[in-house]
């Protein structure tokens, strides 16, 4: 990896009242020096506040400067950080006179990357990181901090280092094959890899929970015209963002806000009512909003609960999945029409609720029942475990839970311990792509690519 010096803005770019320009590598002290004409120490970790000058001694801002020496810093270099004015041009005209001064711009990621290679973090917490900048709940920001703590890469290594154990039990089996002499029992290295492997589906158990913790789930709001579907959309996100209507067909476009509840993130849509329509804006509308349903985790079928409960639509909910579907009953405010018995069988008894989406009435049961909904898909895991493990982390973890669990079947088969070894050690390699141990450095680039300049 390179050696050199690199800085960045650390904070949005635009009018603050301060902004963090950050330098790490070799000669970040000694540029900082240099645009400070006074003789100072640059004691470690103390404030120095001070006027940077140009090359012409020329001032550009007064600042407030820290540096860091190696290796006690986030990078492991030495490291700078100085807070200064947020102007635009205040930020341009500093970084442009530190790379005057031999610094070069950073890259995404580039100092967190730097972190990892110097051993600072694994991994698990560089991607931690990135998580925790783009947590919107507290949810996200809890489970980001566990992870930037170290506690999956804590479960990870407790699991290589059981692994080691196991092999190198079977490696001395190996080398004293020829005695005849057992090493180590067969039918107990079958327990503890079993108890392994089980270890290793309760991580991955939690990649579902971590990709709608990270990624959000999108809800569809569908249902028959006038159900008074774009009113609940307005009450959920709480703005009047969809037309209500009483005219049949308002909605044709569909439309997308995000909102929390429970601390996961849902992207909730509007849609167009169904209906029979000789309108082909209106039929590509509910063309449409059918397309997004199929698409969604959850559905809200929205119906209305002051006119009898037709046959059409309970043909259009049972087109639906009912595993994924919640039936909302709307207009509670009304005198009611539509009878719970007549509902049965539709969906779940524990996922119809009634509501009122013009007094929102029955509206924080509804969420409850959303929020129920994600729980049983996952989320619950990450209240207990706090771990909520990626796409890529996922994908390492199901390699080496192959590798466990197929070293179980060559024990049972009898196979000799040679092939036994490889097998371990390729769950102890796959284990090792969780934390960093074990990557490619085009792997590297792909996963540090994603984060802003800066960090």
């Amino acid at each position: 990896m390179d050696r050199d010096t690199i800085v960045a803005l650390s904070t949005p770019l635009g009018e603050s009242g301060i902004a963090v320009v950050r330098m790490s590598g070799p000669e970040s002290i000694d540029i900082l020096a240099s645009m400070v004409p006074e003789s100072r120490k640059w004691t470690p970790r103390k404030i120095y506040h001070c006027i940077l000058r140009d090359a012409a001694g020329e001032p550009l801002d007064d600042v407030v400067a820290v540096v860091m020496r190696a290796p006690a810093s986030y990078t492991g270099e030495d490291m700078v950080e100085i807070s200064c004015h947020g102007g635009y041009q205040v930020v341009t005209d500093i970084i442009e006179e530190i790379i005057s001064r031999g610094a070069r711009e950073a890259g995404h990621g580039e100092f967190t990357k730097r972190a990892f290679v110097n051993g600072r973090l694994d991994l698990s917490q560089a991607e931690a990181v990135a998580d925790l900048i783009a947590a919107e709940t507290r949810l996200q920001r809890v489970v980001a901090i566990e992870h930037l703590e170290g506690h999956l890469s804590k479960i990870v290594r407790k699991i290589e280092q059981d692994l080691l154990s196991i092999l190198s039990f079977i490696e001395v089996s190996i080398d004293f094959s020829e005695e005849n002499m057992p090493v180590y029992d067969r039918e107990d290295a079958v327990v503890k890899l079993e108890k392994i492997a089980s270890k290793l589906d309760d991580l991955i158990s939690s990649e579902a929970a971590g990709r709608n913790l990270r990624q959000g789930i999108r809800i569809t709001i569908l249902g028959p015209r006038n159900a008074g579907k774009s009113s609940l959309y307005n009450a959920l996100i709480g703005e009047e963002r969809a037309i209500v209507s009483s005219v049949p067909g308002t909605t044709r476009d569909l439309l997308r806000e995000r909102i929390h509840i429970g601390g996961f993130t849902f992207y909730l849509e509007d849609t167009a009512g169904l209906a029979d329509t000789g309108c082909e804006v209106e039929a590509k509308g509910i063309s449409l909003g059918r397309e997004a349903a199929s698409k969604a985790e959850i559905v809200l079928f929205v119906i209305d609960g002051s006119v009898p409960f037709e046959k059409a639509v309970r043909t259009e909910l049972l087109k639906i999945g009912p595993d994924k579907t919640i039936l909302v009953v709307n207009k509670l405010d009304l005198p009611k029409k539509v009878k719970r018995k007549e509902l049965e069988g539709l969906v779940g008894d524990e996922r119809i609720v009634e509501v009122s989406a013009l007094e929102g009435k029955g509206l924080d049961e509804l969420r409850n029942i959303v929020y129920e909904h994600t729980a049983k898909k996952g989320a619950s895991r990450i209240g207990t475990e706090r771990v909520a493990v990626n796409a890529r982390q996922g994908a390492a973890l199901r390699e080496a839970r192959d590798g466990v669990v197929n070293a179980v079947k060559r024990l049972e088969e009898g196979s000799p311990d040679e092939i036994v070894s490889v097998e371990v050690r390729s769950a102890i390699d796959a284990c090792g792509k969780v934390t960093g141990r074990s990557v490619s450095e085009d792997l590297l680039d792909v996963i540090f690519n994603r984060f802003c300049v800066g960090k």
